[in-house]
């Protein structure tokens, strides 16, 4: 039998963290469960373009701003997050599981009103150096928020994450989650429809690219986060490591989504002018918030993809390149490092332009090397992160908390290996903020 299961977030856009909850309520739905989105979006903003029609989107909450003047993101995220739980609240029948993301702060004010268990999912977009910031006035102004975030973390019946990284991370800002069981729950993805069009032994056209052209494809969002100039500086340098000819011929296509924020429109700006600047315009392509056919029409040109962030917390575009077929080469630090296989699905390097140009040449110059990659990349992917494998152990996760009590944490079985190395090895001063920006 289905359960009532309501997705509580404060905004609907088109990252990475949208993109797992909105595969999350797929598989759901598909398990047989009633699922419903409580979120204060506006209607016509940014948003993926596979979300189910008849899926319920409770949109209470959307007059209240983003930010205010570009600053105080968190405030009025949680604002906007407890408008979107009154209405949640008020919904009849009653809901059996509440999946929250983003915005820990609102469950202490839900514990008291509903008796639905709560799941708390923590995937932050990225992770911030806030130390220096603290020694000063950030210190009086972001104190509050973390305390409330910990009592709401604290209430929680379950906290489920992204990847052992996160986990790490979870466990440093949050001392008092030291003893408490995360789930580990790695995302999952399926491999992408072939463009429309295509046909077997036929690569896809585009206007920006010739036949003959050799696309490196940076995928990721068009934020600071994402590092995005290291992949530009990288191209740059590849030039001096492959054939004058050769080079001639390479593209880089950045593909991301741009949701109006003016950082976002400030990033794309500033790699347009550095490739001006190096003499690269003719190279440098920019596609804004592909579809999900561009994108897949894009993996099927690429010869290789290059992820940039530094420190991510999972990196999903490591998933879509692999099961696309596609090898990957990332940043040695973070979620890569338990997605990527070295030498088998992709390479991973320190996050400098040399180590970066070298791995694009060795692709470039050794043509047998991605079809390896990727054919076994895509194998990977199905074994170890498909869709299928993502929704079973969610859809585990949901009905046994569901049945249980939400003070056995203990006994609660983990779909996932326990936190490991990758725990170890996190930076011991990372803090992270719950709308995924500094504050």
């Amino acid at each position: 039998m289905g359960l009532r299961i309501a997705f509580l977030r404060p905004r609907l856009g088109i990252g990475g963290a949208e993109r797992l909850m909105l595969d999350a309520a797929h598989e759901l739905i598909g398990k047989g469960h009633d699922v419903a989105f409580h979120v204060p979006a506006r209607r016509g903003g940014p948003e993926f373009d596979d979300i189910p029609a008849a899926m319920p989107f409770r949109r209470n909450g959307a007059w209240l701003p983003q930010h205010v003047g570009g600053r105080l993101h968190l405030p009025c995220a949680i604002a906007r997050t407890l408008v979107a739980a009154r209405a949640l609240v008020s919904t009849r029948p009653a809901y059996d599981v509440v999946i929250c993301d983003g915005v820990a702060h609102v469950l202490p004010w839900l514990k008291r009103r509903i008796s639905a268990r709560l799941l708390y999912f923590g995937h932050f977009r990225d992770v911030r150096l806030t130390q220096p910031l603290r020694e000063s006035w950030y210190e009086w102004y972001r104190g509050p928020f973390d305390r409330w975030e910990s009592r709401g973390l604290a209430v929680a019946d379950r906290i489920v994450v992204n990847s052992r990284f996160t986990a790490s991370l979870f466990r440093d800002a949050f001392p008092q989650l030291a003893s408490a069981p995360l789930v580990v729950l790695h995302p999952g993805v399926t491999a992408p429809s072939r463009p429309i069009g295509r046909t077997e032994g036929q690569r896809y056209k585009s206007p920006a690219v010739a036949d003959e052209a050799i696309v490196i494809l940076a995928m990721g969002g068009f934020d600071t986060s994402k590092n995005l100039p290291l992949a530009l500086h990288a191209f740059d340098a590849a030039r001096g490591r492959v054939a004058p000819d050769v080079f001639a011929r390479m593209r880089l296509v950045f593909a991301g989504r741009m949701d109006g924020r003016p950082d976002a429109r400030q990033v794309r700006e500033g790699l347009e002018q550095e490739a001006t600047a190096r003499q690269l315009p003719q190279q440098v392509i920019f596609i804004e918030s592909p579809t999900v056919a561009e994108q897949a029409a894009w993996l099927d040109r690429a010869l290789v993809v290059v992820y940039t962030p530094t420190a991510e917390h999972f990196g999903i575009v490591t998933l879509e390149a692999m099961a696309a077929g596609r090898p990957v080469i990332a940043v040695n630090h973070g979620g890569p490092l338990e997605t990527v296989v070295v030498g088998r699905t992709g390479l991973l390097c320190e996050p400098t332009p040399d180590a970066f140009a070298a791995a694009i040449a060795r692709f470039v110059n050794e043509p047998d090397l991605a079809p390896r990659m990727g054919a076994e990349g895509c194998a990977h992917v199905e074994e170890r992160f498909s869709r299928q494998r993502f929704g079973d152990q969610l859809d585990a996760i949901v009905r046994q908390l569901a049945a249980g009590s939400s003070t056995d944490r203990a006994s609660f079985v983990q779909p996932s290996s326990q936190v490991g190395r990758a725990e170890r090895r996190a930076p011991v001063r990372s803090r992270m903020s719950s709308d995924g920006s500094s504050g």
